[in-house]
């Protein structure tokens, strides 16, 4: 009768054709998921930054608050500052 798995290789052809998985290649896996999650990070961040609101706040902060800090505080800038 015919086979019953589904599998088109048996057990030991699966074995045979898959190549070990060595450090090297678990260390360069961990790299690139490190620089796909560094990727989102920075292209969600371009992403708020080209919003209307938040490049209105930047330049109401940057622009008006700058005025207000030279005159109370000399040239110093407040790098405290959040942009959320």
């Amino acid at each position: 009768m015919g086979q019953l798995c589904c599998f088109p290789f048996s057990r030991e052809e699966a074995k045979i054709s898959k190549k070990p998985i060595g450090f090297r290649d678990l260390i360069n896996e961990a790299l690139r998921r490190e620089r796909m999650g560094l990727k989102s990070k920075v292209k969600q961040i371009k992403e708020l930054l080209l919003k209307p609101e938040t490049q209105a706040r930047i330049r109401r902060e940057l622009f008006e608050g700058r005025s207000v800090n030279n005159s109370n505080q000399g040239n110093q800038v407040d790098f405290g500052a959040t942009l959320t």
